[in-house]
């Protein structure tokens, strides 16, 4: 006797085949979209970070009257503009520990430096290798992932030779430290701080375990050095790579598809295009220059 169910047809080899190039297109249409909500999140939460950091600067000059230097006591011996507002981002117990007659690297300091801080991290940024590695990063400082502006002229002057001051919000070296009267060309037309990226692909170790390996950045939000945490508008704006110009570790650049988040003085946040006419960069980076500045 026949059965009385009959066998249904399945895919067949080309059917099958069609409906998952159908799968993939859409996936390929998809996922773009879907990097892009993701990435306007992230950028979100890099702004708010900035947001805060400029706030803990305005709260660290109502205390102190003064905006910090970028290294703390003009030598680049101790620390950078990080660690002071660390009582005005909820890190007070890390600012009471940390000893303000020693610099970042010394043994004292360490149990502080060595704590990655969420706020000095943007979520967009990728730290591309392990830090730190013993015996290639000095003294297990954590890394950081934005820096300070100290203007338009060159990020060493005047620390180690003679030459103009900085003429940036946050100074260095011999230069005075900054008050809100100074910022004579408005807070809202002065860059205070903004993104550091660890993507230069050509910056390797030159010494030690690690010496030819691929070293990618320098921020480390403790240190005070200007290819660290003090950087100004001189070289290229968002490099990709050093080209060996080891002077471009003090450029602000990001992994943000396209530009770079900046706070200025007045606490907003703007997003600066990689393709942003440099004079008008340098005008934002000065606090005093008296240019006028355009739209941007």
């Amino acid at each position: 006797m026949r059965s009385a169910h009959r066998l249904r047809p399945g895919f067949t080899l080309i059917e099958l085949l069609v409906v998952i190039a159908i799968i993939a297109i859409l996936v390929s249409l998809l996922l773009p979209a879907v990097q892009q909500v993701r990435e306007a999140a992230r950028k979100a939460q890099c702004q708010d970070h900035l947001h805060n950091i400029g706030i803990a600067f305005h709260s660290y000059h109502d205390t102190n009257k003064a905006f910090p230097r970028g290294d703390l006591d003009g030598t680049f011996g101790l620390t950078s503009a990080f660690v002071p507002i660390l009582a005005h981002i909820e890190q007070a117990p890390l600012y009471r520990q940390y000893n303000f007659n020693h610099g970042n690297s010394h043994p004292d300091n360490l149990a502080v430096v060595s704590q990655e801080i969420d706020l000095f991290l943007c979520p967009t940024a990728v730290i591309r290798r392990a830090v730190p590695i013993p015996g290639c990063d000095a003294n297990n400082r954590a890394p950081g992932s934005y820096a300070v502006c100290s203007g338009s002229g060159d990020p060493w002057t005047p620390a180690f030779y003679p030459g103009p001051e900085n003429n940036g919000v946050f100074t260095n070296g011999k230069s005075k430290v900054v008050r809100m009267r100074d910022i004579v060309d408005g807070t809202s037309n002065t860059l205070m701080a903004g993104d550091s990226a660890w993507n230069f692909p050509d910056y390797l170790f030159s010494s030690g375990s690690c010496a030819g390996q691929q070293r990618w950045g320098f921020t480390y939000w403790s240190s005070p050095y200007p290819l660290s945490t003090l950087f100004t508008t001189r070289g290229p704006f968002n490099p990709r790579r050093m080209d060996g110009d080891s002077s471009r570790l003090a450029s602000f650049r990001s992994d943000h598809p396209g530009g770079v988040q900046m706070v200025l003085g007045d606490n907003v946040v703007r997003f600066l295009s990689e393709n942003i006419d440099h004079g008008v960069l340098d005008s934002l980076a000065t606090r005093d220059g008296g240019e006028v500045v355009g739209k941007y």
